[in-house]
């Protein structure tokens, strides 16, 4: 439809709900196999960490088109008064800083499904491999999605320069680790594949 949310923060937060699945299912693969017996306390780990890096995703799915809704409502205020004008500034500036958190924080959970991507595809039951390295691929979109709707967001933010600039940063940070980790998940995912 024509309608602006949910948009591509939420898409990246589901992709990323998506990513960590994968990297359940891989776990729990690995898990029950009996000649990974010695990898079984690992695998519960990292199944337990992707399933709740899953749900926290999932949930800022919605938080995403929530956050881009607050701004919304926030510029509908009325600013007739100045009392009213300070107030509805100060509703814009509190849903941008929300519509930048949201994003990040979504882009920092998807960087840990990718780490755990790279766990399992070193330790994990290499006939699933191929689902572990589908994961990575999802959370580096994750990732890069969600920081070009941090940089997107802070493109319009008035507000606090330091907040800005360390929001700012950290997405770039983020798009470059992951992309090097990325490197790694994708080229290890191949060597496995052609060792089988």
């Amino acid at each position: 439809s024509n309608s602006p949310a949910p948009g591509g923060g939420s898409v990246s937060a589901l992709a990323g709900a998506l990513a960590a699945g994968l990297t359940s299912m891989v776990a729990a693969l690995t898990h029950e196999k009996k000649e990974f017996l010695v990898k079984k306390p690992m695998m519960e780990d990292v199944g337990i960490h992707a399933q709740g890096l899953k749900d926290t995703l999932l949930y800022l799915v919605d938080e995403d088109t929530n956050a881009f809704n607050g701004i919304l409502s926030a510029m509908r205020l009325p600013a007739s008064s100045d009392e009213e004008k300070k107030t509805r500034k100060e509703s814009i500036l509190n849903a941008n800083r929300c519509a930048i958190d949201i994003p990040l924080k979504v882009a920092e959970t998807s960087f840990k499904v990718l780490e755990l991507a790279d766990k399992l595809v070193n330790e994990g039951n290499p006939n699933s491999v191929s689902d572990a390295g589908v994961a990575g691929e999802l959370a580096l979109a994750a990732v890069r999605g969600a920081c070009m709707n941090v940089q997107i967001n802070l493109a319009g933010f008035s507000g606090d320069d330091s907040f800005a600039e360390k929001a700012g940063s950290r997405s770039e940070e983020l798009i470059s680790d992951a992309e090097t980790l990325h490197k790694q998940v994708f080229s290890n995912t191949l060597k496995v594949v052609e060792s089988l």
